[in-house]
Parts: structure tokens; sequence; C-alpha cells
């Protein structure tokens, strides 16, 4: 056999199988499964040309020419694909050197052809390949998604900055018709104060005229009656001036007497209250303190004792007292504004203080959901309803302290 032992020892621990040719390039040895590699029958490939079992090697007949003239060492065809599934590369080896030649001369009188079976790294590899490339697809699908995500992000920011500026455009719109509505009242109760001491002028007035006309009175009384007159007037300038601060929205929180507050608002009010013959009845703790927006609080209490005056007129009594009680609770100041008009419906307790809802037959369903959001929003309070004692109840509750 021609180099049997070595070309048996390839064999048997490597996945080779191999042909040997001569100088020629005819088939004169193989290993047992070369032929099927080669896909032709053992038979078929004694003797045969080794372009005819693998043509894959033709044209390259220099290059082994090369390699049997000692020219080149080696060659290797990689990568090369038998059917049905088999990947191999085909390496061109010398073989026997030929005799009589001189120690420095290299020819060789065959060629070794070498299969070296490759499946399975090829599989590997192509597998590789594959999930590098399903890699590449998922990155660039994740890319996609993320730009359309950061779109959609974007978008959905610029729609929430829209809606935010919207919503806070019509809470001032909510806030300036609540105001409106309010001086709408407070001027009509303006009015009915101001009847009294136009009233005391007017008659001041008529007995100085009188008086001059008989020349009937002193300088001592003059000055008397022109006292009266300046402190109707007095009285008069204060009122406006309580309406413009109550009005007037507050710059910054600070601490706040609550009782004083409420005084000046009952100050305010109490002329129109009582000819609607309402008893405002204002107890509890003097020096109670509280921290938020003074001006915004006398706010929410006036429409809390308008809504209990406004109930008292669709459900009229003989006593129609509103009472409004200062104490602490839980480490908050509280206010409760309690009238006997009946309380309110259950269908409607739960949604009072949304907006646009309303108990009473002409309201506008603002001023409750507007002093909620004064209380909760502005001042991180609370404001809650109950029915009590046949009426209704409504409690505020401010922080004590300022929160760091």
């Amino acid at each position: 056999m021609h180099i049997q032992e070595i070309l048996s020892a390839i064999y048997a621990n490597h996945t080779y199988e191999y042909i040997v040719t001569d100088e020629t390039f005819r088939v004169i040895e193989f290993s047992d499964k070369a032929f099927t590699l080669c896909q032709k029958g053992a038979k078929e490939c004694d003797k045969l040309y080794l372009f005819d079992i693998v043509p894959e090697l033709y044209g390259i007949e220099s290059i082994m020419k090369k390699i049997l003239q000692g020219e080149k060492t080696q060659f290797t065809m990689p990568y090369i694909f038998r059917e049905p599934d088999n990947y191999m590369h085909i390496h061109v080896h010398p073989g026997r050197r030929k005799k009589n030649l001189k120690n420095d001369e290299n020819r060789f009188e065959s060629l070794i052809i070498l299969f070296e079976n490759i499946t399975d790294m090829a599989h590997t590899q192509q597998h590789l390949v594959q999930e590098r490339n399903e890699k590449a697809l998922l990155l660039d699908e994740i890319y996609t998604k993320n730009a359309q995500l950061k779109r959609f992000n974007e978008e959905m920011q610029k729609l929430v900055e829209e809606e935010i500026a919207k919503n806070m455009q019509q809470q001032k719109m909510i806030e300036l018709q609540s105001r409106h509505a309010q001086m709408g009242e407070m001027i009509g109760m303006i009015t009915h104060q101001w009847k009294q001491p136009l009233n005391v002028i007017s008659l001041i007035v008529n007995v100085l005229k009188i008086n001059l006309t008989r020349q009937s009175f002193s300088k001592e009384e003059l000055e008397k009656k022109l006292d009266d007159v300046l402190k109707q007037v007095q009285f008069m300038d204060r009122t406006i001036m309580d309406f413009q601060s109550f009005f007037n929205p507050s710059k910054e929180r600070i601490y706040f007497n609550i009782y004083e507050n409420i005084q000046s608002i009952v100050d305010l009010v109490h002329y129109a209250y009582e000819h609607k013959n309402i008893d405002l009845v204002l107890k509890g703790d003097k020096r109670m303190l509280a921290y938020g927006y003074p001006n915004e609080f006398n706010q929410v209490i006036l429409t809390l004792m308008n809504n209990a005056k406004d109930a008292y007129m669709e459900n009229p009594a003989k006593k129609m007292p509103i009472t409004i009680t200062i104490f602490e609770k839980e480490g908050h100041a509280c206010v409760t504004v309690k009238d006997e008009a009946g309380g309110i419906s259950e269908s409607v307790m739960d949604k009072l203080f949304e907006l646009y809802v309303t108990t009473k037959k002409n309201g506008s369903g603002i001023g409750l959901n507007l002093a909620k959001h004064m209380v909760e929003v502005n001042m991180e309070g609370r404001l809650s309803v109950r029915n009590v004692d046949g009426g209704a109840e409504l409690t505020v509750m401010l922080p004590i302290i300022a929160k760091e």
C-alpha cells in the first residue's frame, strides 16, 4: 500500500478521507469512504482521473503541478458543499518523494487529496450567522420600535402639555366665573349695607337744611352733625376697602387667624343675611391659626355660607341659623359651616364637588368645585360634607403648621 500506515493514522484519528493520485492525476489509492464523499462507487474511482471524481479541482492543475515539483507546499479549497448535506475542506498535499534525487531537490510522484468533513462546524457557523442576523434584525426592530416609542412619547408629552394648559385655562375661567358671581353677591350686600348710612346722612342733611333755614342751631351742634356724617362716610369707605381686599388673591401662604378672617366676612354680609331672617352664629377657638392663603380661605367660607343661605331660600323656616364653628382636630385647624335646611340628597352627595354639579335650581355647579380646589390643591387641606341634624355640614381642614 502507498504510505498506508500514515494515511490510516490520519484517517483513524481525524475526520478525513483521502485520495492519492499519480503525476497524471489518475487515482491510485483512496480511503473507504472517499468515494461516498465524491458520490462515486468504489470501483468507479479506481484508475479514474481526479477531476472526474472531484470536479472542484478542475482548473487548478497548474497549482497541483507546482506541488508535485516542490514549488508549493500545499493548497486548500475551503467550504465545498456536497449533496445531500455535507461540507468539506479539500486539501492538496505532496505525496511520495521521487527516488534518486539530490538532497536539495524536492519532487514528488504523487498527490494526496484530503477531504476534511466540516459539516458540523459549517452547521454551527450557519447557526451562529443566522443567530447574528436574527439578533441584528431584532436590534434593528428594537431600534425602530424605540424610535417609534420616542416619537409617541414626545407626541403624548405634547398632548399632555396642551391638555394641562387647557385645564389651567379652564380652571382660571372657573375661578373668574366664581369670583364674578361672588362679586355680584357682595355688591348686592354692600348696596344693602350702604342703605342705612345713606339714610342717616340724608336725615342729617335734611335736619341741617331745616336748621339752616331757621338759623336755630349752634356751632357745636353743626360740628356734631358733620362728625356724624363723617362717621357714616368712614363706615362706607371701610366697607369698600374690605370688599377690595377680599377679592385680591393672596400672594403667598402665611399664618392667619381664622376667627378674625371669618368675623370680617360676617361683618360684610350680616345685614343682607339678617334681611332674609338668617342668623349667623360664629363660635369656637378665637386664637386658632392656620397656614394658607387668607383671601382664598375667605372666598371658600363665603361660598359655603352662600350655599347654606340659598338652601334656606329654597326651604324657608321660622328659624334659619348658619353656625360656623372653629376647632382643632387631628392636627388640623377645622371650620364647620352648618345649616338646618334639609340636607343634601344622597344621590348627589358623592359627586357634590364635581364641576357643574349643583343642588340649586339655578346653580352653576362651580362654587364648591373651586372651593375644593382652593382648599385641597392650593392649601393642602381637606373639604368634606355630610348630613347632620336635618341639614348639611361642610368641614374645612387646613394645616396648622407649614410643611418643610
